[in-house]
């Protein structure tokens, strides 16, 4: 069983689904590991898919996994 303290790491093109009460998406754009805190760049949008806004070089701390959860694409 995977422990709790393990997280995803999101990556650019990937989509992150808004945790509750929130109905958005934040699409990646870009992540930069190499710094301490990692920055992640995205692109905000609504549940209509328009765009709200683009965050540049937020950090990536625990505030993210709080905020934001991976969409998980399913198929059939």
């Amino acid at each position: 069983m995977a422990s709790r303290e393990t997280k995803i790491s999101p990556r650019p093109g990937d989509v992150w689904l808004a945790r509750p009460p929130y109905l958005m998406l934040a699409q990646i754009i870009a992540v930069d590991d190499r710094r301490d805190p990692a920055l992640i760049s995205y692109v905000l949008h609504d549940e209509d898919g328009f765009v709200l806004e683009q965050i540049s070089h937020a950090t990536l701390d625990r505030s993210w996994w709080h905020s934001f959860q991976p969409m998980e694409r399913r198929y059939g």
